[in-house]
């Protein structure tokens, strides 16, 4: 092809037909110019069908996370609702100093400083935050929906490290107030299995300095734990949002 051209020019300067050769010239520029652009337009083309394939990649780790943190979330709004009723008996009955149900005494304090493993994995939003490819997503919504979750997420953790934290400083309290070996008779079954222990609540123990701490423990128990399940509310639904505008994007945009 190269040599086809090349023969037309030189036949047109050997005849001396400089304007023709002047407006072939012309017309060979132009072509050049139009091929550059057509492999430039496929090349974008490519770029951003390429762009699009590791978006969707991205998206899809994020929906798995997602997905996984949906079933802590939903878990945990089971546990700590059922921990906050819990609490509320085991605290009536301290108040009526009623010893007939020693076990919901014990499991509700020790579910109160005993701490809940939170195991939420945002490494598919970290990966699509350092690849770049975040602005290259063309759907306000996911990208709101994304921030939101995650959001939501951050509050989760900042609540229960905030009630974990207090819990362990009255858990030490407790320890070091000598309440807690005498409730749980430490000295008659030094070798009970954490997870068979129940302790022997008795009107002495009321009288006793740590009664307070745990009535606070049991309370806050009620009263925050309760709480907490707002914010766990708030993550499953914006978590199963985000999941249903990444469904729908990713299907319409392979259609």
């Amino acid at each position: 092809m190269i040599k086809f051209f090349r023969k037309i020019r030189q036949r047109l300067l050997t005849e001396n037909k400089f304007s023709k050769y002047l407006m072939y010239a012309i017309g060979e520029i132009i072509l050049v110019v139009i091929g550059i652009l057509i492999a430039l337009q496929v090349n974008n083309q490519n770029n951003i069908r390429t762009e699009k394939e590791a978006l969707k990649n991205y998206l899809g780790k994020i929906a798995n996370n997602v997905i996984d943190d949906i079933e802590v979330g939903e878990y945990m709004l089971r546990t700590r609702t059922e921990q906050s009723l819990l609490c509320a008996d085991a605290a009536e009955l301290i108040a009526n100093k009623d010893w007939s149900d020693q076990r919901t005494i014990t499991k509700a304090v020790f579910v109160m400083i005993i701490e809940q493993p939170l195991n939420y994995n945002r490494s598919g939003f970290e990966s699509l935050k350092n690849s770049g490819y975040l602005q290259h997503l063309d759907n306000p919504r996911i990208e709101e929906l994304i921030y939101h979750y995650y959001n939501a997420v951050d509050k989760v953790l900042f609540e229960e490290s905030s009630l974990q934290g207090w819990a362990n400083d009255l858990d030490l309290e407790l320890h070091k107030s000598g309440f807690f070996s005498e409730w749980i008779e430490l000295e008659k079954r030094p070798n009970q299995k954490m997870n068979e222990v129940i302790g022997n609540y008795t009107d002495k123990l009321c009288e006793h300095r740590g009664n307070d701490i745990v009535l606070s423990i049991l309370y806050r128990g009620f009263l925050f734990t309760a709480d907490l399940t707002n914010f766990y509310e708030e993550q499953v639904s914006v978590g199963k949002e985000l999941l249903k505008a990444i469904e729908d994007y990713v299907t319409v945009d392979s259609e």
